[in-house]
């Protein structure tokens, strides 16, 4: 990689794997002449047109190319957008991991289901620590977030300082955790900041983001007036919620039942770290649940944004082994809907709808507040650190907009603010800064213990079975010179209906014959067999229904 500086002048380079144009996979690379760190390494949540995918996770080659300059891997906070790939990236680089309290128990439990590193091996940092890394001076500052523990980073660089907030919200007086901590931030950045990079979520949103003690208000008091069973739905990682709910229960004399394996991770995390104050006895299981009186029981689980294995989402389908839904539960969705999950939000509310249930969503009343913050609270942070150059992190495309739009009005000059996507190198120095370079920094699928990157045909081929389905061809050879015996056979699922499958199938292995026979006359490569069959197929089956399947081909030598 090529550099518009010598190696005389202080530079930075800023190398995005993830996080940037999109919500998830949150991966930042920072990188000097002699050092590399890495600031979080998350997972991004499989969308609408990734089936059977179980997580995207950030292209990494960068790094295992460049593991010898690699220091450490600094984490900001626990959420899975931020920490679900560490296990991938310990797999690929050996390097020290640097999280505060409530992400290293969570990387733990990660590490552990791995069966990789020891707990030991991953640092707990508080804020206000500074650590040495290589030649960089790094040091965390509180700042206010939906998860305990949440953290900026301030790097002490030869070029400057740089600012990664992490995802935050200016919230002075939050249920559990600590407040942004804006005056270390601005003594930090007494001198201006070279860089700063910051959340854009909500960076579209006017004024402020609401704080948790609005929920604090309202919460309780729909489980006070719930006249049966309540459920309450949250992300697992809402520390804070788990607490509202627990001192609602007490208030209102209902025992609790958390149920879901993350809920219940996430809760025993949290009482041993001190964030949670919840008695013993306020905890029931399920079966202990089933034989008190509806109005004496709720239940907190997962399934807010609508995931297939959730509990929510399981109950809706009838199919959760311990609870079902009755008449006149209510059901309260303590979380808004992450864009792209309104369909299954939705089509889960409308099956529990159906099941009797009544549902309170955020858009009712009050039930959840965001943890990033808005425009007003995105000025503040500029104010206070005062960036000769700014990079919107976090965040689609338009928010990243939002974000530059906003910083100019601040005072940073429009050629310094910089709009970067996944794999965008931008190199920097005190006095200019520019986009030098692009890198590899798309998509890597994990599916079990499978991986595939996006020039692979494993997600392409899925696609295609979800929208066209397959068509199966298998014909026989001869031994001895290769001729075609009988007919090709064709068959086919989910593409056409059945009572129409017979008469179009039968024509496309007229189509077929004479095409095999004049191919198997001659020797053919098996590859170049396969796509003339899949052509000669595929087109025909175009031409008739307007749809292209997945074709398959299996050759039988008799």
């Amino acid at each position: 990689m090529t550099t518009k500086n010598s190696l005389d002048a202080p530079w930075i380079r800023v190398l995005p794997l993830g996080g940037l144009g999109e919500i998830g996979k949150n991966m930042m690379i920072l990188e000097t002449v002699d050092d590399i760190v890495v600031i979080d390494a998350g997972v991004l949540f499989p969308e609408w047109n990734m089936p059977g995918i179980d997580v995207v996770i950030p292209d990494m080659d960068y790094l295992e190319e460049n593991a010898d300059r690699v220091r450490a891997l600094l984490i900001t906070h626990g959420h899975e957008d931020h920490i679900g790939a560490v296990p991938h990236f310990l797999k690929r680089v050996n390097v020290p991991v640097y999280a505060p309290a409530m992400a290293e128990a969570l990387i733990h439990e990660k590490l552990r289901q791995a069966k990789m590193r020891d707990e030991s091996e991953v640092q707990i940092i508080h804020a206000g620590e500074q650590h040495d890394i290589g030649g960089l001076k790094v040091e965390w500052f509180s700042v206010c977030h939906s998860v305990p523990d949440s953290m900026g980073i301030a790097i002490d660089t030869p070029a400057g300082v740089v600012i990664h907030t992490g995802d935050f919200k200016i919230d002075n007086a939050p249920v559990i955790g600590q407040p942004t901590d804006l005056g270390v931030l601005a003594d930090i950045c007494q001198d201006g900041a070279l860089l700063v990079m910051a959340d854009s979520t909500y960076a579209e949103e006017e004024g402020y983001s609401p704080s948790d003690r609005e929920v604090v208000e309202n919460l309780p008091d729909l489980i006070g007036a719930a006249k049966n069973r309540i459920i309450v739905s949250s992300f697992a990682s809402q520390i804070a919620r788990i607490q509202i709910v627990a001192d609602a229960c007490i208030r209102h004399g209902r025992k609790l039942c958390i149920l879901g394996r993350s809920m219940i991770n996430n809760t025993k995390i949290g009482r041993d770290l001190g964030h949670l104050n919840i008695p013993g006895d306020l905890i029931i299981t399920a079966a202990e649940a089933a034989s008190l009186p509806d109005d004496k029981v709720l239940i907190l689980t997962t399934g807010s944004q609508g995931e297939p294995q959730s509990g929510l989402v399981r109950m809706s389908r009838n199919d959760h082994r311990d609870i079902t839904i009755q008449d006149d539960d209510t059901i309260i969705m303590s979380a808004s809907t992450i864009p792209g999950n309104e369909v299954p939000v939705n089509d889960s509310i409308n099956d529990l709808v159906r099941l009797g249930a009544r549902v309170i969503t955020n858009h009712q009343t009050r039930t959840h507040v965001p943890g990033h913050a808005r425009k007003e609270e995105l000025r503040m942070l500029l104010n206070a650190t005062r960036p000769k150059y700014f990079v919107p992190i976090h965040g689609e495309y338009r928010m990243l907009k939002a974000h530059i739009d906003l910083a100019i009005t601040t005072g940073v000059k429009e050629e310094n603010a910089f709009l970067l996507i996944d794999g965008d190198v931008l190199e920097l120095d005190a006095n200019s800064g520019e986009v030098v370079d692009k890198i590899q920094a798309g998509h890597i699928f994990v599916h079990g213990l499978g991986m595939w990157d996006e020039s692979g045909n494993v997600v392409v081929e899925r696609r295609s079975l979800q929208h066209n389905g397959v068509v199966t061809v298998a014909f026989s050879r001869d031994t001895v010179d290769g001729s075609l015996v009988g007919r090709p056979k064709i068959v086919s699922a989910g593409f056409v209906h059945v009572a129409d499958a017979d008469g179009l199938l039968r024509e496309a292995e007229d189509a077929l014959m004479p095409v095999l026979d004049q191919h198997l006359k001659k020797a053919i490569e098996w590859g170049d067999l396969e796509t003339i069959v899949r052509n000669t197929v595929g087109s025909f089956l175009g031409r008739r229904t307007k749809r292209r399947p997945l074709i398959i081909t299996s050759a039988i030598d008799v």
